[in-house]
């Protein structure tokens, strides 16, 4: 059975007294872009950026580079002071381990621990931090599994920080994202990230090349 994380999101919005911190575990700038503008509002925001998944090593720099100059943009429009903390790149140990799903479908086993270390990261930076919350904003995207990233989440004990409960992609959530990204003229990724989503789209660019040579 389903659960409504969204619900769960805004009921924990109305809680919120004052402005708690918040450590937000960023995958790429298109993506966190609307959520970041809606959390402002009720959140002293931290970007996390743990993507060890992406390939290759020139479009993970290319990611976090962007997002890098996308924040700067966002302080100033927006009079904030979101500082972006990268955790270092490291493939080699990530793939040895997401090697075992090497043959899962895109959005099986493989994506679901792709998520799982990715916010291990974000949990463990959050709660050595003091963050009174933690969250990614990897829901945003109608080609990831909510349920499985909230459920993730909420192993985690909340002694030290809390995870934040959403589901960034209702409400329109994802076309909101897309807008603001054409807004800001963000590098648009047409790949998750991983070297196994890397190949797939290879695979597809190479199929729509056949395709218009019959034509």
């Amino acid at each position: 059975m389903k659960i409504n994380y969204d619900l769960k999101f805004k009921e924990e919005l109305e809680k919120i007294q004052g402005r708690p911190t918040l450590l937000l575990h960023v995958c790429c700038g298109p993506c966190s872009g609307n959520v970041i503008k809606e959390l402002i509002e009720y959140f002293d925001i931290t970007i996390y950026y743990s993507n060890s998944n992406i390939y290759p090593e020139t479009e993970y720099q290319r990611r976090y580079q962007e997002l890098v100059h996308f924040i700067e943009q966002f302080n100033q429009d927006y009079h904030q002071n979101i500082q972006v903390i990268e955790k270092k790149y490291e493939p080699i140990p990530y793939y040895l381990d997401i090697s075992f799903y090497k043959n899962e479908p895109e959005g099986g086993k493989r994506c679901y621990f792709c998520y799982k270390k990715r916010m291990h990261d974000a949990y463990l930076y959050a709660s050595l931090h003091h963050f009174d919350y933690w969250t990614t904003v990897l829901s945003v995207s109608p080609h990831k599994n909510s349920q499985w990233i909230n459920e993730i989440g909420g192993t985690y004990p909340i002694d030290k920080t809390q995870f934040l409960f959403s589901d960034f992609k209702k409400n329109n959530g994802y076309l909101k994202s897309v807008r603001f990204a054409d807004q800001y003229h963000l590098y648009r990724q047409n790949y998750c990230g991983c070297v196994y989503s890397y190949k797939e789209m290879l695979e597809r660019e190479k199929n729509k090349e056949k395709n218009k040579e019959k034509k």
